[in-house]
């Protein structure tokens, strides 16, 4: 190739990042994103995509600092950690985080013609980004429940923080669903939703130790059933394991 035409390529690449970054106009330099900045970001990634246009991706060295961005746990718990705000600030915050996060679901999860995820690893990591979001927004719950008990019947509490880490459970559920498409994903795509597994369900019993998993058993045993793939096969074992090993600690207690 002659170098004028190696010059046009280059020049068309460069307009081309320029043209896209200016078009879609993320906001990348601010530290955190708030609510406001998710709102517009999702709204963007929804919907101003046209065509072929590949949306943000964790490959592609320019624009994987959106996805970065879009995945950062700090972005609500700078604010769900901050002593200034009060619980009813908190929750609100949290509920607002966890209807975009739902949004966020509807980016990335889109299929080719052979069933495939285009976007396997962004949907899964914004899968987890949610799964430390619903813990953080039930911490907040989990204690502002105990800070207004003073009034309230211990078997009052109880059903209260029951019904919640029932929802919990469900929501945590849905993810261990995914591993029913596991055909849908690579290999690679196979190892991050295995970590996802690994890391917040293990989170979510050190936690809270004293809940119980039985819903939680029955979904990670049935999926487990259906599994052929190795790598998801075997952090719902390790999950099982650890699942009968906190009820039988329990019971000896």
């Amino acid at each position: 190739m002659k170098r004028t035409n190696v010059f046009i390529v280059l020049l068309a690449a460069i307009y081309f990042i320029s043209c896209s970054t200016e078009k879609h106009n993320f906001p990348v330099n601010k530290e955190y994103w708030d609510v406001n900045d998710y709102d517009k970001v999702i709204f963007d990634l929804r919907y101003a995509y046209e065509g072929n246009e590949t949306k943000p991706t964790f490959d592609n060295p320019e624009q994987r600092i959106v996805l970065e961005k879009l995945t950062n746990p700090q972005n609500y718990r700078v604010l769900l950690d901050n002593n200034k705000l009060n619980f009813n600030q908190k929750n609100k915050i949290a509920s607002d985080f966890l209807s975009q996060w739902k949004n966020m679901n509807q980016i990335y999860n889109i299929t080719d013609s052979s069933d495939k995820y285009l976007y396997g690893k962004e949907m899964l990591e914004i899968w987890q980004f949610g799964l430390g979001l619903q813990l953080a927004a039930f911490d907040i719950e989990f204690d502002q429940i105990l800070a207004n008990s003073k009034d309230v019947k211990d078997e009052e509490l109880d059903d209260k923080i029951k019904s919640r880490i029932k929802k919990l459970m469900i929501n945590y559920g849905k993810y261990l669903n995914l591993a029913t498409k596991e055909n849908a994903f690579y290999e690679k795509e196979k190892e991050t939703y295995a970590n996802g597994i690994n890391t917040y369900f293990k989170e979510l019993i050190q936690v809270y130790p004293d809940a119980d998993y039985e819903r939680l058993l029955k979904k990670a045993t049935s999926v487990l059933e259906k599994a052929k793939s190795t790598t998801i096969k075997k952090p719902l074992k390790n999950l099982i394991t650890l699942i009968k090993t906190q009820k039988n600690n329990k019971e000896e207690a």
